[in-house]
């Protein structure tokens, strides 16, 4: 036990005292010794939040780590989670993916060459490990040092333009045999950098002329020379001399056919025109698709690797592209394929100027910090959920959507609100703590599978001062547009109070799945409290909402759940409405059976209302605001019980109230 407060200990203390000899010294039975000690999270530290016990639950109270967060599993190597984000190459690690700790810069910045190509804007890096090569590589985007990025060129013929004046975020990629790094970027025009099969062939001389039959083929990326009237004289092969293009993980000629080779404008506007240049790119993920394919010559299987990655015109169009890799330095352009295009919820509607528009996504050019989960379905078919965010970083509204697809390249489509198309917002919930909660990625610990983000570190401000938070994801089924079963990922968050770790790090886990629940009221509906899923939830749109229940009470109402045998209980946590008219303030009793039949309650069980809720009123008593996501809760050393009986009470005035979850962390 870590971290806890003394007041904590001295309760934990006179529980094991008083339960083992209380009533042998007393003499007889009284209400005292049969109470339960615990806690329940009223201590509070500087900050008001509350004190909670490190070794069971967590906080994204705890504010620490980075913007554009990865949480990269390393556990089967160093035994580590790593944390990855827009910090300069700063990085930080974790045994329980809550408390992380600072390690180092990882990137060789010793080349002044090396350190000049990637001199700002270092955004956003991910990270995979390979099995073959033994080798960790690191994805970033970077801006060139202005004054460096012509390198004494005088443009003229086939010279690519631009690049002195222009912010360039360039894709890289560098390699470490360690997680901790240090990192070397790669450098695609030396074979002992990037290997042999992997050299960059890029045109660098300036003055290879082309016919107009060659600039229509697709095979050549090419620059126009047009007179005063604009009239075309020439064409010239694009000419990528700058220093940095060797660094670039996309041969830049090959990203321009790509570009041109493809229709990327609204209404099925061609960009027949030639674009050679350094196309803005950020966001890289890698993915390796955990569907193993056969090899058709050999019958060897192994695992497709993918890279996804954001490219953009400014103030025009904004698109993902994601291809498949021959290793990972080198693209498969053939495969290449766009993913998603800012506004539209398909590619194609995008090509055919579809007016129909995505709901959340407010017009800004963003769909970035794209991460693919897979997922299998009860049917046992694949799918893939391509999940981007969308709108200004710096506002309160910038969260997570979502795309769904049968195969890693697509063709997707973005799921629709009332299908769960938000994955992870503030604005739904209504937050007044919470802003900003986006550019993600997943991670699993054991069977769990949580979703990390970054959020704003001030509620108030916005802008870019954004911390690491994490939240679990559950799978639920809901109906598709077109009233077919879809199984979707649903983040319980975003959270701002203490909830369990995963259960591969406490050693405990929900066990109140396990019992019979019964509920003395009985037009409860208590399979809302076993369903996993918090509600999170007050303004989203109210088909989705409808898959996320609350059990409601309409009178003060005992709750028991009942073990077929003896289970090992830690605590008890009572999720509260996530409805400020239908919250519970105080839980009057926890009653626990113990294996050898006796009785040990716990009273008074209070929903923290100052921490949790805004008031407001004549006299202070209204509840304006509730906290999604928060739960009355009471810890104890561990007892083997048979049953719980929780006692719920209606407030005064109120109608009824609403009880999210149930959560008993426990041992079987």
């Amino acid at each position: 036990m870590r971290k806890i407060k003394k007041s904590f200990i001295a309760i934990a203390l006179a529980l094991a005292v008083g339960s083992s000899f209380g009533l042998a010294a007393c003499g007889g039975p009284t209400e005292t010794e049969y109470e339960l000690s615990a806690y329940t999270g009223f201590d509070k530290d500087s900050g008001g939040k509350t004190v909670y016990n490190t070794s069971l639950f967590y906080s994204n109270s705890l504010k620490q780590g980075y913007p554009d967060p990865q949480v990269f599993d390393d556990t089967d190597r160093s035994g580590y989670y790593y944390l990855y984000g827009t910090s300069n190459f700063q990085t930080m690690r974790s045994k329980d993916l809550a408390v992380w700790e600072p390690v180092k810069v990882v990137m060789d910045f010793s080349d002044e060459e090396e350190r000049n190509a990637m001199e700002r804007d270092r955004w956003a890096p991910e990270v995979v490990y390979d099995d073959e090569t033994k080798l960790y590589y690191m994805f970033f985007s970077a801006t060139p040092k202005q004054e460096w990025a012509g390198h004494n060129i005088t443009e003229s013929g086939g010279d690519v333009s631009g690049s002195k004046s222009v912010a360039q975020y360039n894709m890289y990629v560098a390699t470490s045999a360690s997680p901790e790094g240090t990192f070397k970027i790669v450098d695609f025009s030396n074979e002992e950098s990037c290997g042999t099969e992997n050299v960059h062939s890029f045109n660098t001389d300036n003055n290879k002329m082309l016919t107009e039959e060659q600039t229509k083929s697709g095979d050549y990326a090419f620059v126009e020379q047009k007179d005063a009237d604009g009239n075309v004289t020439a064409y010239y092969e694009a000419a990528f001399r700058h220093y940095y293009a060797k660094y670039c993980l996309f041969a830049p000629d090959e990203l321009s056919k790509l570009m041109y080779k493809n229709k990327v404008g609204n209404g099925g506007e061609s960009n027949t025109k030639p674009t050679a240049q350094y196309f803005m790119t950020i966001d890289p993920h890698p993915f390796v698709d955990p569907v193993p394919t056969t090899d058709e010559k050999t019958g060897k299987t192994y695992h497709k690797k993918y890279l996804y990655f954001k490219i953009e015109k400014s103030l025009t169009w904004n698109i993902n592209i994601g291809v498949e890799m021959e290793n990972w330095l080198t693209p498969k352009w053939e495969t290449a394929k766009y993913i998603s295009a800012n506004e539209y919820y398909t590619v194609q509607d995008w090509i055919d100027g579809s007016q129909e528009r995505v709901s959340y996504e407010y017009g800004d050019v963003c769909n970035e910090g794209a991460h693919m989960l897979y997922h299998k379905d009860k049917s046992g078919k694949d799918r893939y959920y391509f999940t981007f965010s969308v709108n200004d970083y710096s506002s309160s509204d910038y969260q997570v959507g979502m795309a769904i697809a049968d195969s890693p390249l697509g063709p997707f489509r973005k799921l629709y609100e009332y299908e769960g198309g938000l994955l992870l917002c503030s604005s739904t919930t209504d937050s007044e703590s919470v802003s900003g909660a986006g550019h993600h990625s997943f991670v699993t610990a054991g069977d769990q599978l949580y979703i990390s983000y970054h959020r704003h570190r001030n509620y108030f401000k916005g802008g870019s001062d954004r911390y690491t938070a994490i939240d679990e994801i559950k799978w639920i089924t809901v109906k598709d547009k077109d009233g077919e079963d879809m199984v979707i990922p649903y983040v319980n968050g975003p959270t701002d109070s203490p909830q369990p770790l995963a259960e591969s790090i406490s050693g405990y886990r929900n066990v109140a799945g396990d019992a019979i629940v019964t509920c003395s009221n009985a037009n409860a509906k208590t399979e809302f409290l076993t369903d996993g899923l918090l509600s999170v939830h007050k303004s989203a749109d109210e088909d989705f909402m409808s898959y996320i229940g609350e059990t409601k009470l309409t009178e003060t109402s005992v709750i028991e759940f009942a073990f077929d045998k003896a289970t090992s209980v830690r605590a008890v946590m009572v999720y509260n409405s996530a409805m400020r008219r239908e919250i519970f303030r105080n839980i009057p009793k926890m009653e626990f059976t113990l294996a050898d039949g006796s009785v040990r309650v716990i009273r008074d069980v209070k929903f923290d209302m100052e921490q949790y809720c805004r008031m407001g009123g004549e006299n202070g008593s209204d509840v304006l605001y509730v906290c999604s996501g928060a739960a009355a809760f009471a810890e104890f050393y561990d007892v083997e019980v048979t049953s719980i009986k929780i006692t719920v009470e209606v407030p005064k005035g109120q109608e009824r109230v609403g009880l999210s979850e149930i959560r008993i962390l426990g041992k079987a």
